[in-house]
């Protein structure tokens, strides 16, 4: 199961995601780290040391790993939206996952992965987007299941949406602080894509008093909020070297993490893979139709397998869908 951290920059993403993280790594055998900003700050935030790869730098060797033995695609390019068919390699959100182990930087029972920021020879001629490509194409062939734990910082705003990648999760958490415009920027999501309304939530961030709260609760519907994270001196003490103020800071943030826990144990058994399958395929539809198809001067979309399902897959690697759930 995967859960996104969103929310206006600078609103706290990183610091609520690597908490939220933490939180579960102290809980359950393995967490999967994902740091989709592209500020990339979320292995610093772990206190994860090593050196990280950069997937958005690594987009033809990811996608051919991805493509594995299929034989639909032929010689033509795969693209971030390309679906899954027979042969395709998946990737398993478990330590000993050959993709997780030769990506990921592991740290004890925390594995990151990192899309990565903006090279030199980016300045001027390309958008974040291209970075995400990689992700989306890991997320689209990844065979969670209830008992997984998949936790991802995101880029600012509603960026989301312009990506496959909004579809990509089975909860958004907007991490907001009790500001108009902080809260503004879930009301923009929540109107341009009602369609995902029943997955997203609120954690108040910041917040000083009841006051603050309810503000946060009123813009956006106390249905909605999950918790409120305060406006704390220990992360203040952290980030002015106290190394041990971050273990006084997760406590603070323990309540509203047992609550988002407790939401995403409620939803582990609800992925409709049939649904994400054919969202998937009207993404890669409307690339090759509006973009892919003339760029590499190539049919994309013929002969595609349109056999493939993920219940299949799930099955042929000993995976059900209905697996464990967490507890």
């Amino acid at each position: 199961m995967r859960i996104a951290f969103l929310g206006k920059g600078g609103a706290g993403k990183t610091t609520t995601s690597s908490g939220f993280i933490q939180y579960l790594a102290k809980r359950f055998p393995f967490v999967v780290a994902v740091d989709a900003d592209l500020n990339a700050h979320l292995q610093s935030a772990l206190n994860l040391k090593g050196e990280t790869k950069q997937l958005g730098l690594h987009f033809d060797e990811v996608t051919d790993y991805l493509k594995g033995s299929r034989t639909d695609v032929g010689d033509r390019p795969m693209i971030g939206t390309t679906p899954p068919g027979v042969g395709s390699n998946f990737i398993t959100a478990k330590a000993n996952d050959p993709f997780i182990e030769k990506y990921a930087l592991k740290d004890g029972n925390i594995a990151l992965l990192t899309v990565g920021t903006y090279q030199q020879e980016d300045v001027g001629g390309s958008c974040y987007h291209e970075k995400l490509k990689s992700l989306a194409g890991i997320f689209h062939h990844m065979l969670d299941t209830q008992s997984d734990l998949v936790v991802a910082d995101t880029t600012a705003g509603t960026d989301n949406v312009a990506t496959s990648l909004s579809f990509a999760y089975d909860i958004n958490v907007f991490v907001l602080e009790p500001t108009e415009k902080s809260t503004q920027v879930f009301l923009d999501f929540e109107e341009i894509a009602p369609q995902f309304a029943d997955r997203t939530y609120v954690v108040g961030n910041k917040v000083d008093g009841e006051e603050d709260a309810e503000y946060i609760k009123e813009r956006v519907g106390a249905d909605k909020y999950l918790g409120s994270i305060p406006f704390s001196r220990n992360l203040k003490r952290f980030e002015q070297g106290e190394e041990e103020a971050i273990l006084d800071f997760q406590k603070e943030q323990e309540a509203t993490f047992d609550n988002i826990l407790a939401l995403w144990t409620e939803k582990a058994s609800k992925r409709d893979w049939a649904t994400y399958l054919e969202r998937l395929r009207k993404a890669f539809s409307w690339d090759c139709e509006r973009w892919y198809s003339d760029y590499y001067k190539a049919d994309l979309l013929s002969g595609m397998d349109k056999s493939f399902t993920y219940e299949q897959a799930l099955k042929d690697k000993g995976l059900t869908v209905k697996e464990t759930a967490l507890v």
